[in-house]
């Protein structure tokens, strides 16, 4: 259990650091980190599998209410940061 919650703070940690990730590499740590298959973190989510799969391959493009879906399970929201602190380049 403690090396559960190590791995679940580890995520949240590079998700912070890194805020310029496009969602659909966001999606799919998240979904890895948690062990999961596609067909599980979809059904976990709500979201249909195909559409999972073709969002963290990149074929298509996610509403904000699926991608509130998908990050919902770590207790994570969708935001906007400035370019400069996506980059690395400044504070927010």
């Amino acid at each position: 259990m403690a090396e559960e919650l190590d791995v679940r703070r580890g995520l949240l940690d590079n998700i912070e650091h890194n805020p310029g990730r496009p969602i659909p590499e966001t999606i799919r740590l998240v979904r890895t980190t948690l062990r999961l298959t596609i067909a599980e973190y979809a059904k976990l989510c709500g979201v249909s599998a195909r559409g999972l799969q073709d969002i963290e391959r990149g074929i298509k493009s996610p509403t904000l209410d699926t991608v509130a879906k998908l990050l919902r399970p770590m207790g994570l929201r969708a935001g906007a940061v400035t370019r400069e602190r996506a980059e690395g380049r400044g504070e927010g």
